[in-house]
């Protein structure tokens, strides 16, 4: 019961010191601390090998995307590519539709195999020169940016290249585009809702008065007419990120490279496409990407704590206690199954946690049940992302407000409510669709 309570006391030690502006790599140690106390564990393994292992093993596979994603943004905003990308979309479809680009925006991009955290950094530049244009507070960028990305574009929609849909294909036997037709249902009502109550929240903030402003020390283009003429040609705003997602596709359909490589190259490309067409429009462009690439790398480690963190909790007595209770209850299977990542991924902050946990140990008992693997495994993918957004420690949403510059605290609430609670009704959904047979 102790060790329980101290994972209990852990995450609320988090929230609560996140909450008053603490460094991630101070309360990670001190919530990770906590954990190693109160489960009898041997302090300097647990930090050395359990809370750094998993710090370094995230660092050195996100260290190079996390850099060039900060370039990227950082290139786009300084030339004003984002400026006339955002003058572009707003011309097309009106002000009124801006959340509905940034939405479509950051779906196209999860769709082309890129990442959620640097999704957070390649399309903040172009969502903050909408909001400030179609004058939206900036507490609801960090909702918009990455309800797509962090939901059906994650693991719902079929044929997603995302390390959470790929993670069940080896273990059941199925593909990315598993579970097709019940994928697509959920993605469209779970588009539907978020798109509403995000829109119902801007209406809320104009009825109040409240308008955007940037954050502290941050310099956004100028919304003026003016300033439109200044950014690149249309086609030299839209070439890099087209280049981006066109080459992922590329690379993985063509030349069978996995996401992650396919990602890296591609953003490489698009980085050195980016810094050429706009060498010109950036006052010093050598120190645009060593600041740009220092702050990515600041970020990283800010997530890389959290996963470090999660990497003790992992380790402790009363975690391991947790997931084989869970695993051994006596209800429906598929149910069992729903409970166990829903708790994994809620206490560790991490979906691919959560479903590389299960999968390991349960995958086998699981498909002798005779339920359709390809149920199983949408249902499951869909299962892992809401409780894994429901704390504010949560890996891609740290990410995405140090891309804003925003604190979670003025975030969250739109944060918990558009990629976490939602996403937990429509898994319900998922749920009971295919246990009436839908896939």
């Amino acid at each position: 019961m102790i060790g329980l309570a101290g994972l209990v006391l852990a995450v609320v030690a988090i929230v609560f010191l996140v909450w008053r502006g603490w460094h991630m790599a101070i309360v990670s140690l001190a919530a990770s601390l906590i954990v190693v106390a109160t489960n009898g564990m041997d302090p300097l393994s647990s930090i050395n090998v359990s809370y750094m292992g998993d710090m370094s093993a995230f660092v050195g596979s996100w260290f190079l995307l996390f850099a060039l994603g900060s370039v990227f943004g950082r290139v786009m905003g300084d030339s004003g590519a984002s400026a006339g990308i955002a003058s572009s979309m707003l011309h097309l479809v009106g002000e009124k539709h801006a959340l509905l680009v940034i939405m479509i925006t950051g779906l196209v991009l999860s769709y082309g195999g890129i990442s959620a955290f640097i999704i957070a950094f390649s399309v903040y530049p172009i969502a903050a020169e909408l909001f400030q244009r179609a004058d939206i507070p900036k507490k609801l960028i960090v909702a918009a940016i990455m309800v797509c990305p962090a939901t059906l574009g994650m693991v719902m929609m079929p044929g997603i290249p995302s390390t959470q849909n790929l993670i069940p294909t080896s273990y059941l036997g199925t593909d990315a585009y598993a579970g097709g037709l019940l994928g697509v249902i959920c993605s469209v009502v779970m588009f539907a809702m978020s798109y509403a109550y995000l829109q119902w929240e801007i209406g809320r903030c104009r009825r109040r008065g409240e308008h955007f402003s940037p954050s502290a020390g941050e310099k956004i283009g100028s919304a003026s007419d003016a300033a439109e003429t200044e950014a690149p040609a249309t086609w030299a705003c839209f070439a890099p990120i087209v280049l981006l997602v066109v080459l992922v596709f590329v690379l993985q359909r063509v030349a069978s490279l996995t996401a992650t490589d396919a990602v890296s190259v591609s953003m490489v490309a698009a980085v050195a496409l980016a810094c050429l067409l706009y060498k010109d429009r950036i006052d010093n462009l050598r120190r645009a990407l060593g600041e740009s690439c220092a702050s990515g790398l600041n970020s990283l480690i800010t997530v890389a704590a959290i996963m470090g963190f999660g990497g003790v909790v992992v380790a402790s007595p009363a975690y391991q206690g947790i997931v084989e209770a869970l695993m051994n209850t006596s209800i429906n299977p598929l149910w069992q199954a729903f409970i166990t990542i829903f708790a994994i991924a809620g206490i560790t902050g991490s979906a691919i946690g959560a479903l590389n946990i299960y999968f390991s140990s349960a995958a086998g008992a699981l498909l002798a049940t005779g339920l359709d693997p390809a149920m199983i495994h949408r249902v499951l993918c869909m299962a892992s992302v809401g409780p894994a957004t429901l704390l504010p420690h949560t890996s891609a949403m740290l990410a995405a407000n140090q891309a804003a510059h925003t604190e979670v605290r003025d975030t969250y609430r739109y944060v918990l409510i558009s990629c976490a609670l939602m996403p937990v009704a429509v898994s319900l959904l998922g749920m009971a669709l295919g246990l009436l047979g839908v896939a």
